[in-house]
């Protein structure tokens, strides 16, 4: 049994301010140890339900959050920026089971906590063949691609909502109730951890039986820009096309294909952003 998570802290438990995610500010130090032990819960319940190898993806913002030593010795670490897969780096179809951990809802639901869609003040809106996604849908389709559910999705209540419309069969944790974008009433962390512990068990005890949706092929992605200068440094990226001032799009025959097309896409777009005009 062979366990893929991909970790990301807006979800995480106990987060809920901007402070808490973003390094140099404040808090940031107190939200890296809640990641460290919510990664660390999942990974435990992995192994409890019977994995045999865990590989943990750190898949926010720069992706050098985690500490090496001091995640679960059984678990393998990726770490670093640089990667042509982004949150889904090293996920292969040798892999029986994907986890997201600390995961959080798509740029504009009301009531979710941090919620945003890969960039915070950039991205609007992502649509993979005109279904709005956020970073769960957009990652699920990878997956699904390759064959390998999504089994455990944890983070706060609006993140569940999310998961099992777009999954439809999906373990979850809801570590915390989002009050507003920046608010949220939060668990106890090691009630929040039992949770995810528990939830990660069920889902290595059931990864033969999810049945989730595969996207259709070919494949069309599509993303909406704050502003036209994103659009267009995104557009300088090959294969991706400008389709209006601040929509930019890829087109491929395979999901794999138009997924890493995307994340060329989508750092082109952010790289467009000036400092002080967005």
């Amino acid at each position: 049994m062979n366990v893929f998570i991909s970790a990301d802290m807006e979800g995480i438990t106990g987060i809920a301010d901007p402070s808490d995610v973003v390094k140099g500010e404040a808090d940031y130090p107190a939200g890296r140890d809640a990641m460290v032990g919510d990664v660390n819960a999942a990974v435990e319940g992995a192994l409890a339900g019977g994995a045999e190898e865990v590989l943990v993806n750190d898949s926010h913002s720069s992706m050098t959050n985690l500490p090496r030593e001091s995640l679960h010795e059984s678990a393998r670490l990726i770490r670093g920026g640089t990667k042509p897969w982004s949150m889904m780096q090293g996920l292969t179809e040798d892999h029986d089971v994907v986890f997201f951990v600390g995961y959080h809802a798509k740029a504009g639901t009301s009531e979710a906590v941090l919620n945003h869609t890969y960039y915070g003040q950039v991205l609007l809106s992502l649509r993979v063949n005109g279904t709005e996604v956020g970073e769960l849908g957009w990652n699920a389709g990878l997956a699904a691609s390759l064959g390998v559910p999504v089994g455990l999705v944890t983070g706060d209540d609006a993140t569940q909502t999310e998961a099992l419309d777009h999954l439809e069969d999906v373990e979850t944790a809801v570590i915390k109730e989002g009050i507003d974008r920046f608010t949220a009433n939060c668990l106890p962390p090691e009630r929040a951890r039992n949770r995810i512990r528990e939830g990660a068990e069920r889902a290595v005890r059931r990864a033969s039986d999810f049945v989730q949706p595969t996207p259709d092929e070919p494949v069309t992605i599509e993303a909406d820009w704050a502003a036209t200068n994103q659009a267009a440094s995104a557009a300088g990226i090959p294969s991706v096309e400008r389709v209006a001032g601040r929509t930019t799009r890829i087109e491929a025959d395979s999901y794999v294909a138009a997924f890493e097309a995307s994340v060329a896409m989508l750092h082109g777009g952010g790289a467009g952003r000036n400092e002080l005009y967005g």
